[in-house]
C-alpha cells in the first residue's frame, strides 16, 4: 500500500516550491518582460497611428479650410469682375448718350445757322428784286428815301409772317 511519510511530503513540498521558484524565475519572468515589452511596442504603434490620424485630420481641415476659403475668394473676384463689367457698361452706355446728345445739338445748331443763312439770303434776293420791280414801276424817280423806305416796309412785312 501506499505509505505517506512526513519526510516524503515535506520534500515534495520543498521540491514544489524550488521548482515554482524555478519556473518563475526561468520562464514567467523573461516570458512577462518579453510580453510586456511587446505590450508597450504595440502601445506605441497605437500612439503613433493616433498621431498620424490626427495629423491626417488637421491637414484634412486645413485643406477643407483652404477650399472654402477659395471657393468665396472666387465668388468675391467673380462679383467684383461682373459689378466692374456693369459699371463699364453703364459708363460706354451713359458716354454713348452724351456723345448722341451732343451730335443732335451739333446737327440742329448747324440746322438752325444753315435756315437762318438761307432765310437771309432769300431775304436778300427777294429785297433785290422788290428793289427791281419798284424802280421799274416808279419809273425814272430813283431815290435812296423810296428804296430805304421800301426796304424797310418790305422787311417789316416778311418779319410779321415768321
Amino acid at each position: 500500500m501506499l505509505k505517506i511519510d512526513a519526510f516524503n511530503i515535506i520534500e515534495i513540498i520543498v521540491n514544489l516550491l524550488v521548482l515554482f521558484v524555478a519556473v518563475k524565475l526561468l520562464f514567467f519572468k523573461p516570458i512577462l518582460n518579453i510580453i510586456a515589452k511587446r505590450q508597450e511596442e504595440a502601445d506605441a504603434q497605437f500612439d503613433e497611428a493616433a498621431k498620424k490620424q490626427a495629423e491626417a485630420d488637421a491637414l484634412k481641415e486645413q485643406y477643407n479650410n483652404s477650399l472654402a476659403d477659395i471657393e468665396e475668394e472666387k465668388r468675391r473676384e467673380v462679383a467684383a469682375a461682373r459689378k466692374e463689367a456693369d459699371e463699364k457698361g453703364r459708363k460706354i452706355v451713359n458716354d454713348a448718350r452724351e456723345e448722341a446728345y451732343k451730335v443732335q445739338e451739333k446737327i440742329v445748331a448747324e440746322a438752325k445757322a444753315e435756315k437762318d443763312k438761307i432765310i437771309k439770303s432769300a431775304e436778300k434776293e427777294i429785297a433785290d428784286m422788290v428793289v427791281d420791280a419798284t424802280t421799274k414801276i416808279v419809273g425814272s424817280k430813283s431815290g435812296a428815301e423810296i428804296d430805304s423806305s421800301l426796304y424797310d416796309e418790305f422787311l417789316g412785312k416778311a418779319g410779321d409772317d415768321k
